[in-house]
Formats: structure tokens, sequence, C-alpha cells
């Protein structure tokens, strides 16, 4: 076997050269304060909410993996509380160092800011469990009313949908917008609306919570993914991934996947 000797200071400078820069490198630099600042609106189950009423911090997926990456770096995870629409704008004016809450990766969004891969998922049209509605497509919307959560981009696939419709002489949807994604389920669990969109992460979390409240009527064939949001800069967001790449390598992030019933196969899925 061939042993080398390196003497004690050899090591020591070795370590302050070496170990000094592998760190910095696998570190992005927003955690310089000792803190990893994400900008979280906790009303979407099973990624991020509060489980019950006074909770300081949010549960889910989301919430899980924000500490995962904080321990990961060696620093605290803190939650700035934002409602969805102004969660990429918070991050923009540095309000907060990233936004990890049931963001969709979308091209008009990476446009101005950076994005990571972590969750894939799809897109669903869901009704109340007691509701007669079925969808054998989306015209079949036509004249019904529909929830959705302002700031995403179910407002924006609602709108070209009623914009085919009234194309082809048909009535169009109605749409109506509600702050939160708990708010649309709620229009559409007491029948003010006949059918609300959202990710089939959070319709599977409702119909574990509370079974035959919801059902799905229509699911988009297409997979969304689910991304960190970071402000432009390379080496920051080598460093958010390449700290996903290790939680997924190590098993953490699985572990979270199947904690919040979450289909592990969706996390590969989102690294393609």
């Amino acid at each position: 076997m061939r042993t080398t000797t390196i003497s004690a200071l050899a090591l020591s400078l070795l370590a302050a050269t070496f170990g000094v820069t592998t760190s910095a490198a696998e570190k992005p630099a927003f955690i310089s304060a000792g803190t990893f600042n994400v900008c979280s609106d906790p009303t979407f189950p099973p990624l991020e909410f509060f489980e019950k009423t006074g909770d300081r911090e949010p549960s889910g997926f989301d919430a899980d993996l924000i500490r995962a990456l904080a321990k990961h770096w060696g620093v605290d995870a803190r939650f700035i509380v934002t409602e969805f629409t102004g969660l990429l704008p918070g991050l923009e004016s540095k309000r907060c160092d990233a936004v990890i809450s049931g963001t969709l990766i979308t091209e008009e969004r990476t446009q101005k800011l950076n994005a990571v891969p972590y969750l894939a998922s799809a897109t669903i049209v869901f009704g109340s469990g007691k509701s007669d509605l079925t969808l054998g497509s989306l015209d079949d919307l036509s004249g019904k009313v529909v929830a959705v959560q302002s700031g995403t981009r179910y407002v924006k696939i609602m709108e070209e949908l009623n914009a085919k419709l009234s194309a082809a002489g048909k009535t169009p949807a109605t749409l109506q917008t509600y702050p939160k994604g708990s708010d649309v389920a709620q229009q559409v669990l007491v029948g003010r609306a006949s059918a609300g969109l959202s990710q089939d992460t959070e319709l599977a979390y409702r119909e574990l919570q509370t079974p035959g409240q919801f059902k799905t009527l229509y699911s988009f064939p297409e997979k969304d993914v689910f991304g960190a949001y970071l402000r432009p800069n390379a080496a920051d967001k080598q460093a958010v991934q390449s700290a996903i790449d290790a939680l997924k390598a190590d098993g953490s992030l699985k572990a979270i996947s199947e904690k919040w019933k979450l289909a592990p196969a969706n996390l590969e899925v989102a690294g393609q």
C-alpha cells in the first residue's frame, strides 16, 4: 500500500487554500449572512401550508426542501410569508434570496430570473366530489364558472381557452380569481364555481385529508415543473442545483416526497 506523509503545517495550508475555495464554490453568495431567506405563500398543500392556526413556520414538501437546503449549507432557514402575486417581485427587490413556493417554471418567468427544477407535476381541472360535471375536453367548460388563483399561469390558460371558445361561437367560461389556492378549493366545494384549476399534487393531498370532497375532471397531458427561483447569477444557480442534486443522491428528497405522499419518480422527471 502506497502512503504519503504530509506535515501538519502543510495540511493546514492545503485546508486553508482548497477547503475554503471548495466551500465557497458549493455555497451560494446570498447565504453569506448566515440565513437562507425564502419567500413563500403557504396556501398550497402539500407543498407549503400552515398545518394549524398559530404555526410560525409552514409545513409541506417545499418547506422541508428549504430546511434541507439550509442544513446542507450550514445556515438557518427563514420563511418570508408573501401572497403568491408578490413572490417573484419580492425576489427581484431582494426581499428574499429565493422563491420556493409551488412556482412553475415558465418561459416568461425565466426571461428575468433563474430557476432550478426540483419536482414535476401536472395541471388538472377539478370539481366537487358531489358534482355531476364531466369533461371530455376543456371546451366543456364553456358557460361554466371556473375559479383560479390570481398570479398563476392558470389565469392565462383560461384566458386562452375563452378566446378559443369565443372564436368558435361558444360561450366563454366565467373566470373568477382568488388570492389563495385554498380560496379556489373552497369556492368549488361550496358550489360557487363549477371547477377550479390546480396541480395534481394539491388535489392528491386534499383527497388524502378529506376523501371524496373533490375529483379530477381533466388532466393536462404535459408535465409541469416546479422551480426554485433565484436572481440572475450563474454561480448561485449552480450552487443551488448542486445542493438539490446532493439531496437527491443521499435520499433526502425521496424521503421528503414520501412523507408528503408525492411520487418519488417526479423528482427524476423534474431533473430531465
